[in-house]
């Protein structure tokens, strides 16, 4: 049996997980086609099976010890998470891709990143500074951008950071010398990352 701190889930084993977290599994699956209808239910079918195979469900597909305990600290939701997008404003799968879920972002009491390769790793009270670690990588975007990406990887265009609070969800999307809010009613700029997180968490 694996860890009880860590599990490592593959896209298909998440999406039945998804099914049962009323609505608080927001991360992508990456090797999932989510517009399909049947190929969703196929992948959790399969995700099924499997995860009664590694017993970490029941043969009707509830979650038990591990996986048990990453359905329940799923919440109703992260509470802060860290992406890359490109020029479009598009999800790049090969970035970092990290959610924490708990009540507050310094507060995490589960961490969750995703790879491109569809493979899910959930870290049950992981160390304290996961949030401190996201936002300093925020800030070293705006301090000086990005790497050129190797011949055929899209280049990363600015990162963006989530927070869950009391105000409702707050994105601030971060390139080199700019951070702005994110789906906001009004334009909103900020001068530093350090403002823009001040913004999130009020």
């Amino acid at each position: 049996m694996a860890n009880i701190d860590t599990l490592t889930l593959t896209d298909d084993e998440a999406a039945a997980i998804a099914l049962q977290a009323n609505g608080a599994w927001r991360a992508p699956l990456p090797t999932v086609d989510e517009t399909s209808d049947t190929h969703l239910a196929s992948a959790i079918l399969r995700g099924r099976r499997s995860l009664v195979v590694r017993e970490l469900a029941k043969p009707d597909g509830t979650p038990v010890d591990e996986a048990a305990e990453v359905l329940t600290r799923l919440g109703t939701g992260p509470c802060a998470a860290f992406a890359l997008i490109d020029g479009d404003g598009n999800w790049i799968p090969a970035g970092l891709t990290v959610y924490l879920y708990g009540p507050t972002p310094d507060d995490a009491k589960m961490s969750h990143i995703v790879a491109a390769a569809g493979v899910h790793h959930f870290k049950i009270a992981p160390p304290p500074g996961q949030w401190l670690a996201l936002t300093e990588l925020a800030e070293a975007v705006f301090e000086s951008g990005f790497t050129v990406a190797e011949d055929g990887a899209r280049q990363p265009a600015a990162a963006v950071l989530l927070v869950t609070g009391t105000a409702g969800i707050r994105n601030v999307m971060v390139a080199r010398g700019e951070a702005s809010a994110v789906d906001h009613a009004e334009p909103l700029a900020f001068k530093s990352v350090a403002e823009a997180i001040a913004w999130m968490l009020a």
